[in-house]
């Protein structure tokens, strides 16, 4: 637990840091190449992409969000403000809906990767918290997913660098592990300004969850 605090006010620092010194989810230099570690498979869905950018049933539809009728599905990005010591839209958390319904994501209490049912998944949050479901457009989340599932233990570090590549795979954090999931599964960049691997920035919660890429699609609350 001292271990798990220690690097959780460490990575606010860091955070703050940026956030006072560089814009956020800028891209801040150029490197050569990107981590050798990573899956490059670019796994996407296939089928036809709708012509107005609407979400198409691509993805296998599973089990509904916690006390909502909304059915989930693979690729789906969970986002909530959840933070060390509170609630903070600045920060915040992601994970991704995998082919099984368990969600995949880069947290500290594992300090890596985990894929966790979706009972640990909220447990890992405060009680009464919102949890908001993006689901991508135009009938991508798949790849991601698969990417994600593929490529989760790589990460066994937890940590928060704003001059480390986008392509770097460990350390990580949350909301660039999304990132690269959609990157490489998807050939998307998520903040939609055509972001490279090889570059030097940082992506916050907010960025995924305002990507164009995706839709604000259900909530819920953590029991």
């Amino acid at each position: 637990m001292k271990n798990i605090l220690c690097k959780s006010f460490l990575v606010l620092s860091v955070l703050f840091t940026f956030l006072v010194v560089s814009p956020q989810g800028h891209s801040l230099a150029s490197a050569s190449s990107i981590d050798s570690t990573v899956n490059l498979s670019n796994n996407g869905a296939s089928g036809n992409v709708s012509t107005e950018g609407l979400i198409e049933p691509f993805a296998e539809i599973g089990p509904t969000y916690p006390g909502t009728s909304v059915q989930m599905k693979i690729g789906d990005i969970l986002y909530s403000t959840k933070t060390l010591g509170g609630s903070t839209a600045i920060v915040g958390h992601v994970g991704i809906v995998d082919s099984n319904f368990k969600v995949v994501h880069v947290t500290p209490a594992v300090d890596g990767g985990v894929i966790d049912n979706f009972t640990n998944y909220m447990n890992r949050h405060g009680s009464g918290e919102t949890i908001v479901v993006y689901r991508p457009r135009d009938g991508m989340g798949v790849g991601a997913a698969r990417w994600a599932n593929y490529n989760y233990y790589n990460v066994t570090d937890y940590s928060i660098d704003p001059l480390a590549k986008l392509g770097t795979i460990s350390p990580n954090y949350c909301s660039k592990f999304v990132w690269q999931a959609f990157y490489y599964g998807e050939g998307v960049d998520l903040m939609g300004v055509n972001n490279t691997p090889d570059l030097r920035g940082f992506v916050t919660p907010s960025n995924i969850a305002y990507s164009p890429y995706v839709v604000r699609y259900a909530t819920f609350l953590t029991p």
